[in-house]
């Protein structure tokens, strides 16, 4: 059940978990009408002699109460502290690359997106060893020592040179650490899930993501408070950023979730391996629907759609789930460039704020501090949206923002963020050096966040209840390849080096992001057209569709 779940986006868990109740209670319906019809056709049956005595009434229902696993309490703190961990270096690398080791600020933009890179890739690899071949408490006990050994290696990079060159060592301790923690991601959160009896305890499961994310934001914001304050406010080796101090402090927390993960050890149900991985099953399936179609490619009797080909190595039903995923990924095809805005805020935007007046009602905040606000803003922006705006839009006009729909809005909003932060960019330039208050990056901050709102949360979810029930985890993972892409994305563009100033890369950022959400709307749109045709890719299907009588796909609902 929950390999579906396990390479999830964990910034959009609330909503699958919705979706994980809303499925048990449409299974549960389903067998109370079954057993409706079974109890009409029992009245009209012989009555069978029982050989029990009747005493005039029946015995009460057994109603069995499960108690809330321990087990997910370990996982909790452990993700807790781990989180904290992973994303403090995200907050302190940029500053830590350019102010303390003297790299350029463009080589210590493409060191920090190639980090995310791998922390966003890894997670497949880890989902599919736990998946079949190792379980999640062994793939995790197996990542944690290469995460710990990056951890020791990038304190020693802190301290005074060792006689190793500084971008090798650098580089294999960040490897190590977004390998760890990348592969880890999507096993802690699975692990949590299978603690519980479903379908007895969906609520219980839907209570465990809803905390699984305030633990995992909580620890994000921590982390963007917390190293730069420690960083600032300790001296060592005759320095007045004190690395160390922070990496030993980040180093910490993962030694502190690793113990929890140990001791948890003796509460985690056991696990049981998948026979066949849907992952491979699926790359297996394309890759021979492929192979056949260069083969038959001057028959006359291939089949009308290519992917048919692989219909006898594999089943016709798995091959039409195939062709299905393949249509939804479509859709994620402009999408990376979203997130390639979304990560900036670790980087370009880290950049920025150490050009500005820092300053705010007195007090005096880091540079790498106010992206802090990012997570304060979505905390704030999550229940305004769900418990207020939303329901008065249904009540009062009778109208709901559908998935598609909200993921265009969102765009829209993502590349207003980076208008935004154009303009301050221009102010910056143009005024004398840390003036500007960092008041004026609110703006961008809350458009970015209103773009994550509109499209991160209701893209996955889009993507994940149209997804067959077979293919859910493939559909998840392509939206992590996505994330991944996403920091490839401002990798290439910064080695490229075609701006002259940064705020022409935000105009630019800006103007593609606008132009890949147009695309994403032609293609959702399309994608609608073809959801009410219903059933295009059925095998040997050449006709009109109007004339026949085909079951529909469609889930206009949720388009």
């Amino acid at each position: 059940m929950f390999r579906a779940t396990e390479i999830g986006s964990e910034e959009t868990l609330p909503a699958l978990a919705e979706f994980t109740q809303a499925d048990y209670e449409a299974e549960e319906r389903r067998d109370i009408e079954w057993g409706g019809w079974r109890a009409e056709g029992a009245k009209l049956k012989r009555p069978q002699r029982s050989s029990l005595p009747n005493y005039g009434f029946a015995p009460p229902p057994i109603r069995m109460e499960y108690r809330y696993p321990r087990a997910v309490f370990f996982v909790l703190a452990t993700k807790f502290f781990e989180a904290f961990a992973a994303n403090g270096i995200r907050t302190v690398l940029a500053l830590y690359l350019r102010d303390d080791l003297n790299f350029t600020e463009s080589f210590s933009t493409v060191v920090l997106h190639i980090f995310n890179f791998f922390g966003q890739f890894c997670p497949i690899i880890g989902a599919v060893l736990a998946d079949s071949y190792m379980g999640n408490v062994r793939t995790i006990s197996a990542f944690c020592f290469l995460y710990a050994f990056g951890w020791l290696l990038l304190t020693l990079t802190s301290l005074p040179t060792i006689g190793v060159p500084m971008v090798l060592m650098v580089s294999i301790a960040l490897l190590l650490i977004a390998v760890g923690n990348g592969s880890i991601r999507a096993c802690i959160t699975s692990l949590g899930a299978l603690q519980f009896k479903l379908p007895e305890q969906s609520a219980h499961l839907a209570e465990y993501f809803s905390f699984y994310y305030f633990v995992y934001y909580f620890g994000i914001f921590l982390s963007k408070i917390l190293p730069p304050l420690v960083r600032a406010n300790t001296q060592c080796l005759d320095k007045t950023d004190c690395y160390p101090a922070v990496f030993g402090t980040l180093g910490s927390s993962f030694l502190v979730a690793w113990v929890i993960f140990l001791i948890g050890k003796c509460f985690y149900k056991s696990e049981k391996l998948a026979a066949d991985n849907i992952l491979f099953k699926f790359c297996g399936c394309i890759k021979t629907a492929l192979v056949e179609k260069w083969r038959r490619r001057k028959s006359p009797k291939r089949p009308s759609y290519w992917l048919h080909n692989a219909v006898g190595a594999y089943d016709e039903g798995f091959v039409n789930d195939v062709s299905r995923v393949l249509r939804i990924s479509k859709l994620f095809l402009p999408l990376p460039f979203y997130f390639a805005l979304l990560a900036q805020q670790d980087s370009s935007w880290t950049f920025q704020a150490t050009q500005m007046n820092t300053t705010l009602l007195g007090v005096t905040i880091q540079p790498d501090q106010a992206k802090a606000v990012g997570p304060i803003f979505l905390f704030m922006l999550i229940p305004l949206w769900q418990y207020v705006t939303a329901p008065l839009l249904r009540h009062y006009f009778n109208w709901e923002l559908k998935p598609l729909h909200s993921v265009t809005v969102g765009g829209i909003f993502s590349a207003a963020a980076f208008f935004c932060a154009g303009a301050v960019q221009e102010r910056i330039e143009n005024s004398p050096a840390q003036t500007v208050n960092i008041v004026w990056q609110l703006p961008q901050f809350l458009l970015l966040m209103l773009g994550e709102l509109l499209l991160s949360i209701p893209g996955l979810q889009f993507a994940f209840t149209q997804a067959p029930t077979s293919m859910k985890s493939v559909v998840t993972a392509a939206w992590f390849l996505n994330n991944a892409f996403g920091n490839l994305i401002v990798v290439v563009v910064t080695e490229l080096g075609i701006f002259s100033s940064q705020m022409d890369g935000y105009f630019f950022y800006g103007v593609i992001m606008l132009v890949c959400i147009i695309l994403f709307a032609l293609l959702a749109f399309d994608y609608t057209l073809q959801e009410r045709k219903g059933g295009l890719y059925l095998r040997g299907l050449d006709g009109d569709f109007e004339e026949m009588d085909i079951p529909s796909t469609s889930r206009s609902g949720s388009i």
